[in-house]
């Protein structure tokens, strides 16, 4: 047990014993998850307890956007306590959403996926349509989709391939969808829309992470669920989604936009698998790069001509072809 857990654990068992008024001690609260991002994730007493750092600056950001969303009437976990801490750090106790997730499905039947996943489309519509009264992160802007591909040439690119960050970077296709994504109106979005973050109880979908939330394109979302690597949905199972999606939202689905979010965001997390393994240690992260790949050149490979999304497309064939 690390320091940082230690301590993590008896703030925790602290917030517990004086919510409940059960006597708690470290060693009771069941380990969950923590990983690059300063969170601490625990269970005990039937109550998600959750511990963060100031190691990034969207940790402070789950507790504004928890009551934001279930004020709004998105299915998010209610919280029970909360507690303000030195240096930027917090902790809270939120209601326990179980142990299903999507990922939880991987191997179930398609039929069981699917519904899933359409129960997943009926909480995110309402989430993408949302006009937040409370401070998101950083709204998504050329800036932010060029860290993307920058953080994408740094840890893929040259830490894990071995090339030179800049041969890829200095493409001017690259600023230019960037540039023509963040010019595009936007909408709240959850950052991190991957399988592990939508819990599955009472048929419903509850989303959860949802503290790197801000203004970008509900694409970028959806994209960043129909390509996750961890899950590896199949060609006939997006189609389905998508054609839910579009049922559902009313809208046809803008396909250069869409294969643009999927790049950004499959670049966005190849960088982070090569950052987290090779520079944290974290060998489970370097797993996921084939899966990641093989979406990536699947977006790569269906790119439709004629937007910005092409010449994107094409300067990312070179690197992963």
């Amino acid at each position: 047990m690390t320091a940082f857990s230690s301590s993590a654990r008896r703030i925790l068992a602290n917030l517990a014993q004086q919510h409940t008024g059960r006597a708690t001690t470290p060693d009771m609260l069941e380990p969950v998850a923590s990983g690059a991002s300063g969170r601490s994730i625990m269970r005990v007493h039937g109550l998600m307890a959750i511990h963060w750092t100031g190691i990034r600056a969207d940790n402070n950001s789950f507790l504004p956007a928890a009551r934001g969303l279930a004020a709004a009437g998105i299915r998010v976990p209610a919280i029970a306590a909360e507690l303000s801490l030195p240096d930027a750090c917090g902790a809270c106790l939120t209601e326990d959403l179980g142990t299903i997730d999507l990922l939880s499905l991987k191997t179930a039947p398609e039929e069981k996926i699917l519904d899933a996943y359409r129960r997943a489309i009926d909480t995110l519509i309402p989430f993408w349509q949302l006009k937040p009264d409370w401070e998101l992160q950083p709204a998504f802007d050329t800036a932010m989709y060029r860290w993307e591909q920058e953080y994408f040439a740094e840890h893929f690119i040259g830490r894990h391939l071995g090339l030179k960050p800049d041969d890829f970077l200095n493409q001017s296709a690259l600023q230019d969808m960037a540039e023509w994504l963040a010019a595009l109106p936007r909408v709240p979005v959850h950052r991190d829309c991957q399988s592990q973050n939508i819990m599955l109880k009472d048929g419903q979908a509850w989303l959860i992470d949802f503290q790197g939330m801000r203004m970008g394109l509900a694409e970028y979302d959806l994209a960043s669920l129909l390509y996750d690597p961890y899950m590896e949905l199949g060609l006939s199972s997006r189609r389905e989604i998508l054609r839910y999606w579009s049922e559902q939202s009313g809208q046809p689905l803008r396909t250069d936009i869409f294969a643009a979010c999927a790049m950004q965001r499959l670049m966005q997390a190849l960088g982070a698998f090569a950052n987290i393994g090779h520079n944290m240690g974290k060998d489970w992260y370097l797993k996921q790069i084939p899966a990641a790949l093989t979406a990536l050149r699947h977006v790569i490979d269906n790119t439709q001509p004629g937007s910005p999304a092409t010449a994107a497309a094409a300067c990312l064939h070179h690197v992963v072809k």
